[in-house]
């Protein structure tokens, strides 16, 4: 059995590295290998198998020893392995780890160097490595049995793995702010066309939130002008990264304004980014399946559950979720957003060097929101304040960056300095991507944007403290490690920290003291004891506390709600003033 032999060869490598995971992390990577095997025999069920087993316990060494027992088998020589990874850079890692003759193996990527480190055609290779973004480009719009790519020996290749998160294709959300960033490139293509997509967006913007909107088929009343012709209009010089990047980002507005034409979609307000049109699009054909999914996130992510229950394509492995008691994760209860950076920027640099020169003889990872306009250079102005630790003790990397890389695992302290948010269009359109729910099908309630996000939340989170040296086992638990984090109450991070980590110690992270005196700190005791006890949606009128603290109305508004600091402490608190209409009359418990 091919399970068997993996699992005694793992049995044998982890004694060398010491790693002794429990008897219930040993059942789920058994299982693991069984669905491998069941892959190779032909056996397998026509679904999406994900193992959600945490960093460190052992996935992907259980499919190396698969692949390495499956080259090693005289009656499996007709199969092949197909390995899709998330980006280049785990490409090479990937190739190294999993130690195949360059003589048995292809390399399909959109770079040379990686490709040449297979040697064998693609069709005659045992194993192709390749990205999950190729997978989607070749793939797109065409079923994975007539395709006839990464076959082997002209067939379909029978063991299929997807390391890290998956999504059966990309959601799409446009808003007016979109357009205005590719409107520019209609005016060389066609005025009637660039008049006719202002014109939906127009429209959309007058449209209530939660409208279903059929979008004019342009693309058909325009057949003059195509999306590659649009495309072309981005193209040009190289330049530098940044520019390169706006391309990109321009690339994808315009391939998406193209799907959308003649689609039905809903309509979401995204706040002051006004509405926003949403749909998705499928980019990986059903018959991918079978498939198995190695991704840690699995047992956090709402769009797994979703995949599971609406579209009924996705099966769970068994779990066995890693205890983190060695772990402190302290909280900065304080925006920690791009919008939280671009207003306080200093102040929280100011905070994480603080931090850092806690510990100036231990190594540090942070990870940042990506420099821009608004929130500047957060790694130069952090390193520029540093008064006891040398730089390189410190490691910078940024969002997008932050999973599926063990090369900081031996870092003990990491700080998450911000975490990523997305708009509310964004979240609704992968939900309905998830669940495979097109707008007609019916609406996404409050309840599920707020577990989808929470799940998204909790995805950056765990991959990117098991960056450092979390992802690491002791047993069944992680190496002794501590993070910090920033993320506001009203974020709902702070308290999903317990479910993402099972077993780790949450403890209050204030770096930069705030000095409240007479009136508002007297209110802000008065308000924290009252948010103990709680609960969301709870309100304290202002009269109350003016009346228990015998603080007259004049007195309690210029000295405490117009209070920078007593406002900020309200922030940490999760609380936030409330009235029931446009007049403000207590403070409120954030849902």
């Amino acid at each position: 059995m091919l399970a068997r032999r993996a699992l005694l060869k793992l049995h044998a490598y982890f004694a060398t590295r010491n790693h002794t995971p429990s008897e219930a992390q040993w059942e789920a990577l058994a299982e693991l290998a069984g669905a491998l095997e069941d892959m190779a025999n032909g056996t397998a069920k026509p679904v999406f198998s994900l193992s959600s087993l945490d960093p460190g316990v052992g996935k992907s060494q259980t499919l190396i020893h698969f692949v390495d027992a499956l080259l090693a088998s005289r009656s499996h020589e007709h199969v092949g392995v197909l390995i899709c990874v998330s980006r280049l850079s785990e490409v090479e890692r990937m190739v190294e780890d999993i130690g195949i003759p360059p003589m048995m193996l292809s390399v399909r990527t959109s770079d040379e160097r990686l490709n040449a480190l297979g040697h064998t055609a693609t069709d005659a290779a045992r194993v192709v490595i390749t990205t999950q973004q190729m997978v989607e480009r070749r793939l797109a719009d065409r079923s994975f049995a007539e395709a006839g790519l990464f076959t082997f020996k002209g067939e379909p290749r029978a063991v299929r793995v997807w390391d890290e998160a998956f999504l059966p294709g990309q959601p799409i959300t446009l808003a007016a702010d979109d357009l205005a960033f590719v409107l520019r490139r209609f005016s060389v293509l066609s005025a009637e066309l660039r008049a006719d997509i202002l014109g939906i967006f127009n429209d959309v913007e007058k449209l209530p939130s939660g409208s279903i909107y059929q979008v004019p088929d342009f693309a058909d009343r325009h057949p003059s002008v195509s999306l590659n012709d649009a495309l072309a209009t981005t193209e040009g010089g190289t330049g530098a990264e940044e520019a390169r990047k706006f391309r990109a980002d321009e690339q994808a507005v315009l391939s998406g304004l193209w799907y959308l034409s003649g689609k039905t979609v809903t309509i979401r307000r995204d706040g002051r980014f006004g509405n926003a049109v949403l749909d998705f699009r499928e980019t990986l054909p059903a018959d991918l399946a079978p498939m198995v999914i190695l991704d840690a996130s699995g047992r956090v992510r709402a769009t797994y559950r979703a995949m599971e229950e609406e579209r009924g394509n996705l099966v769970r492995l068994r779990s066995a979720p890693k205890r983190y008691e060695p772990l402190t994760v302290n909280i900065w209860q304080t925006g920690g957003g791009k919008s939280a950076f671009a207003q306080n920027g200093p102040k929280l640099a100011a905070g994480i060097a603080k931090t850092i020169d806690s510990k100036p003889s231990e190594r540090w990872l942070v990870v940042t929101h990506r420099n821009d306009g608004r929130v500047g250079n957060i790694e130069k102005t952090v390193k520029g304040l540093l008064a006891a630790t040398p730089g390189e003790n410190v490691t910078f990397i940024q969002w997008g960056s932050h999973s599926a890389t063990n090369e900081y695992a031996d870092v003990p302290n990491i700080i998450l300095a911000g975490t990523l948010f997305y708009r509310g269009s964004y979240y609704e359109a992968l939900k309905r991507l998830a669940a495979g729910r097109r707008s007609a099908a019916g609406i996404v309630d409050d309840q599920e944007m707020k577990e989808t996000e929470a799940g998204e939340h909790a995805h950056l989170i765990l991959q990117a403290l098991c960056r450092g040296s979390v992802r690491k086992s002791d047993g069944d638990q992680c190496h002794p490690a501590e993070a910090w984090i920033i993320a506001s109450v009203r974020s709902g991070i702070p308290a999903a920290i317990p479910t993402i980590f099972p077993g780790c110690k949450v403890k209050r992270w204030r770096p930069i003291p705030r000095t409240l005196t007479g009136s508002a700190a007297l209110a802000s005791g008065y308000v924290e004891a009252w948010a103990r006890k709680a609960k969301p949606g709870d309100v304290l009128p202002f009269r109350t506390v003016q009346r228990d603290l015998g603080i007259d109305k004049d007195t309690f508004k210029d000295t405490v709600r117009r209070s920078v600091a007593f406002s900020e402490e309200l922030a940490e608190l999760g609380v936030e003033e409330w009235g029931p209409k446009s007049r403000l009359t207590g403070y409120r418990m954030a849902a």
